[in-house]
């Protein structure tokens, strides 16, 4: 009876042991997300793998009232990114040796590069960026039809990236009973480099 207690003592102990470790964990992720008030956003990660071996990983927004804002998606097939049904982009920016001026590349995709050609009666993207010019930030605009930009990007501060693409396609519709009429298929993504962000692009994706 005297070790039945003892067994009862010690687990106990360990129950509010690890209960303290556990609270200690949750006040410093919520620290973390308190961190940078004076920004209006917070980027998140959430991935999820369901029981037939697919994987969906999503990229999105949180602003101060708790509102989401869903930006980038990945879907895998046991491993293999299905780009039929992805949302996502990929940012570049290299600093030259010697060079104020950075060299920047970025490349996004998503379900509408699986349309055929033939089917998009035109299409057109708009690329904004945030850029110091003579002692102001504006927004750099590069209008292209391509999935892949390159640009030049004077640093403004750590390195600290902020942009937007939106990617419009006019698709013709085919069949029988909307023969002739054009569809519009639009993807927005908002472009940041920092966890924290005032993009005023975000409030876009909704």
């Amino acid at each position: 009876m005297k070790e039945t207690q003892i067994i009862y003592l010690l687990i106990f102990i360990l129950f509010i042991s690890c209960k303290k470790k556990t609270s200690q964990i949750t006040d410093s992720e919520q620290n973390k997300i308190e961190l940078d008030t004076t920004k209006l956003y917070r980027k998140i990660n959430i991935a999820y793998t369901n029981e037939n071996d697919t994987t969906e990983e999503y990229q999105g927004y949180v602003s101060k009232k708790k509102d989401t804002f869903w930006n980038e998606w990945r879907f895998y097939e046991k491993g293999i990114l299905d780009s039929s049904k992805s949302k996502f982009y990929e940012l570049n920016v290299e600093e030259l040796k010697g060079d104020s001026i950075l060299k920047g590349r970025i490349s996004f995709f998503s379900p509408a590069d699986s349309i055929a050609k033939e089917k998009v009666y035109s299409r057109s993207v708009t690329f904004l960026y945030l850029q110091k010019i003579n002692d102001s930030m504006k927004f750099k605009e590069i209008k292209t039809d391509k999935n892949i930009i390159e640009f030049d990007y004077k640093d403004y501060g750590n390195l600290e990236f902020v942009g937007y693409i939106s990617d419009i396609r006019f698709i013709k519709i085919d069949s029988l009973s909307t023969k002739g009429k054009i569809l519009a298929n639009r993807n927005y993504f908002a472009i940041d480099s920092e966890l924290y962000t005032n993009n005023p692009f975000v409030d876009l994706l909704k």
